[in-house]
């Protein structure tokens, strides 16, 4: 079985705080072999997904106009996004949805981080 882990591969970051979204760059950039994208909303990560193939999108759960979790119920009910892992990230005490594939409560380190969305990036294509 060919090996998937070499393929670079597409990460959406989506939340309204630059500084979470340069960590979670970090974060991402150090599993090589990705390239990250970044929106400062859902509405924006719409908009972007409509654009570019994304392989992974990564969200906090609270965001202005269209937040994490509104977000991904509409990607898992749309056929052309439904098979793109989600993960939710939130400070807030809230449960996922069942939409999404994973979630991670802040505070959270890069290990944690890392060993979340490396099985979901090495998910055939």
């Amino acid at each position: 079985m060919a090996s998937f882990a070499r393929i670079p591969r597409v990460v959406l970051i989506v939340d309204d705080d630059a500084d979470m979204r340069l960590y979670l760059r970090s974060c991402i950039e150090a599993l090589r072999h990705t390239q990250v994208l970044e929106a400062e909303d859902g509405l924006e990560a719409l908009h972007l997904l409509r654009k570019v193939p994304v392989d992974l999108v990564i969200s906090d759960v609270v965001m202005p106009r269209l937040d994490g979790v509104a977000l991904c119920r509409a990607l898992k009910a749309n056929a052309d996004f439904a098979a793109i892992p989600f993960v939710l990230i939130s400070g807030e005490e809230t449960e996922a949805p069942l939409e999404a594939d994973a979630f991670l409560a802040k505070p959270f380190n890069a290990v944690l981080l890392q060993a979340c969305i490396r099985p979901l990036l090495n998910r055939p294509p």
